[in-house]
This record gives structure tokens, sequence and C-alpha cells, in this order.
């Protein structure tokens, strides 16, 4: 009996590791057309915010608050690109391109196509935080050698993300209720989460609402790395992975239920 589960636990690794696959081929086809859009958000907001206001305000939490700015946006932009992977990209495999059904119609099953999506999610969030996280290097917004970790930090961010996006696109009834999932959860915590602002400007009683925030842990993770303190990254990692961890199976059981071909 022990065999047969880790027989089967062995093909369901492998079942997800060609949903991957398969989202990476269709990637690259797609990436030069890709770069821009999610590196133009960022960049315009560090010109506005990083560059344009920074001459306006002081030291940010004992640094410049250019460099405050920018490494809140290097794990903005890992959730912007997992959310755009789990919500819009999802959403016209599921149920426009019929691309879930084409898969689940092989040995895969549609767990290891949403978790194989959430992971991929993760993937991209890596790729273009990374990307970001060049550009602030060349702009002086580096200066520890330890961001040679916040690549890890990127997957995690967009995997927890990308479940969290998963499981709004498996229930919504249609395309249109996407804009209520980015404009009512993901703007909020794009502009609340220590990323422009530290939360300790904002009022006592909304300061502990940050806590579960999870681009919050992100940002004070990639933060921490990029002026080389390890101060509190060790509890934002715990905490990320713990939420990913109880995240991972609402979709994985929500998808059978809410998912009509």
């Amino acid at each position: 009996m022990t065999r047969r589960r880790t027989i089967l636990y062995k093909l369901s690794l492998n079942s997800i590791k060609h949903v991957i696959e398969r989202n990476y081929m269709s990637f690259k086809k797609l990436f030069k057309i890709s770069v821009f859009p999610n590196l133009l958000d960022p960049i315009l907001y560090l010109v506005a915010m990083g560059i344009g206001l920074a001459g306006f305000v002081g030291n940010v939490e004992s640094m410049s608050y250019f460099m405050f700015v920018t490494s809140g946006l290097v794990a903005a932009t890992g959730m912007n690109a997992a959310t755009n992977e789990a919500t819009t990209n999802a959403f016209i495999q599921m149920r426009v391109e019929k691309t879930y059904y084409a898969i689940s119609m092989t040995p895969v099953n549609l767990q290891d196509i949403v978790i194989g999506q959430a992971v991929w999610a993760g993937v991209r969030s890596t790729i273009f935080g990374s990307l970001f996280l060049i550009i602030a290097a060349f702009l002086g917004a580096v200066q520890s050698w330890l961001v040679i970790a916040i690549p890890l930090v990127l997957f995690l961010n967009g995997l927890l993300f990308g479940l969290l996006g998963l499981i709004f696109t498996i229930i919504v009834p249609n395309r249109d209720y996407l804009n209520y999932y980015v404009m009512l959860i993901i703007q909020p915590l794009y502009m609340f989460s220590d990323t422009f602002f530290p939360i300790s400007s904002m009022p006592k009683w909304l300061r502990p609402y940050s806590w579960f925030s999870p681009l919050y842990h992100a940002v004070n993770v990639c933060r921490s790395l990029m002026i080389g303190s390890i101060t509190n990254v060790g509890w934002n990692i715990l905490w990320m992975l713990l939420v990913i961890t109880l995240l991972g199976i609402i979709p994985v059981r929500l998808v059978h239920k809410k998912l009509v071909y």
C-alpha cells in the first residue's frame, strides 16, 4: 500500500510538471510581448513615486524613499504577474479555450492542472519580479548580496497569489467578475502593504490588519534582503508558507464542484 501511494504521488508530480511545461512553451512564444506590460506599471510607479516624489520626502525607516519604494515594487511586480496568470489567463484556459477540459482527457487530472497553474504563476512572479530587480540594481537600489535569495521569495509570493487568484477564478460565473477581484483585493493590497508608505504612518487601529496582507510579508522580506538585513525574514517566510499550505487545499476541492465545462 505504501509503495502504491508513493507511485501515485510521483505520477501526480509528473503530471504537474507536464502542466508547467505546457505553460512554459506557450509563454516562450509570447515572452517579448508580455515583458512590456508587466514591467511598465512598476516602472511608471518607480518614476512617479520613487524618483519624482522622493525629492519631497526624507528618509523612511532609515532608508531613502527611493529605496523604500523600489524594494516594495519588486514584490508587487511579482504579485501582479502571478495574479494575471491565475485570473485572466486561467479563466481563458478554463472557460474559453477549454484547455483544462482537453488536458483532463489525458492521465493528468484537474487537481494536477490547478496546482500546476499555481506553480506556474509562481514562476511568472519570479521571472518578472527578478527582471524588475535587475532594473533596481542598475539604479543603485541593491545594497547587499542577500538579494540572490529574492527569486525564491518571489516564487513563494507568486504561488500564494496564484492559489488565491485561482480560487476566485474557479467560482466566478463570468470573466467580468475578475475585475472585482483586482479592484477590491489586489489594488488595495498593492497600495496598503508597506509598498509606498510605511504601515507605521497609518492609524493605530488599522495597522494590525496589515499582518493579514500576503504582499506585506513579501515586501518586508524583499526590502530586508535588498538592504542586507535578515530581521524578521524567517517569520515572514513562515507566514507565507503556512498560508500557501492552507490555500492549496481550496482550489483542489473547488475545481470539481464549481468548474463546469
